[in-house]
């Protein structure tokens, strides 16, 4: 039996929705790269000053902050369509499990505006790279009392900071992987032909 035309309609919407966060996800998760880049070329110019390298991690921290906020985005996108269609991750764990460091700085953030990254000369990278300092972190999000324990999101931070380069680019994979998580299930459940017919043709929102 068919679905409803309803459903397909509702599915198909999504399905578009899913394609355009991803593609929004790339463009911002290489903004922040390129920006963290740029707060490593200004710490090495010799004749650029404190407030210049300030700005440019402030910057780096609203890049960062952005895409982090995309990712929340991206699980609530996932949590509303496992409630309208019945889908389940089975082969990836939602995004605060997955990339639990940048939902966490986007918590932050989010409640008491910049943490302040920093840029470090760290021995397990050859060049400085952007982190965020731990106690900075811990002091400025506003932690328990009906808000997320600060061990939800950092449980596995060790030292004085983590890099925040690495925890970006490890991202990429599971969020692809989430979207096409999603997006097999969408499929199977309305046919490839029909799902992918119905986006073609989706309806501007009312």
């Amino acid at each position: 039996m068919s679905p409803p035309a309803a459903d397909l309609a509702h599915a198909a919407r999504r399905l578009v929705e899913f394609d355009s966060i991803r593609s929004k996800l790339r463009d911002t998760r290489q903004t922040a790269l390129s920006d963290m880049d740029k707060c490593v070329h200004t710490y090495r110019l010799k004749f650029s000053g404190r407030r210049e390298l300030r700005r440019d991690l402030n910057e780096c921290e609203w890049s960062i902050y952005q895409y982090a906020s995309l990712l929340h985005m991206l699980g609530e996108m996932v949590d509303r369509t496992h409630d309208e269609f019945g889908t389940r991750l089975e082969q990836h764990a939602p995004i605060e499990h997955e990339m639990p460091k940048l939902v966490g700085l986007r918590h932050a953030v989010h409640h008491n505006g910049l943490v302040g990254v920093n840029i470090a000369e760290v021995d397990s990278f050859p060049d400085p790279v952007v982190v965020v300092p731990v106690t900075s972190i811990e002091r400025h999000g506003s932690w328990g009392d009906g808000n997320p324990a600060f061990s939800t999101f950092f449980h596995d931070v060790s030292g004085d900071a983590f890099a925040l380069a690495p925890v970006v680019e490890n991202s990429a994979e599971p969020v692809e992987g989430i979207v096409d998580e999603l997006e097999r299930q969408l499929t199977e459940q309305f046919g490839d032909d029909e799902l992918r017919r119905a986006a073609t043709n989706v309806q501007l929102y009312d």
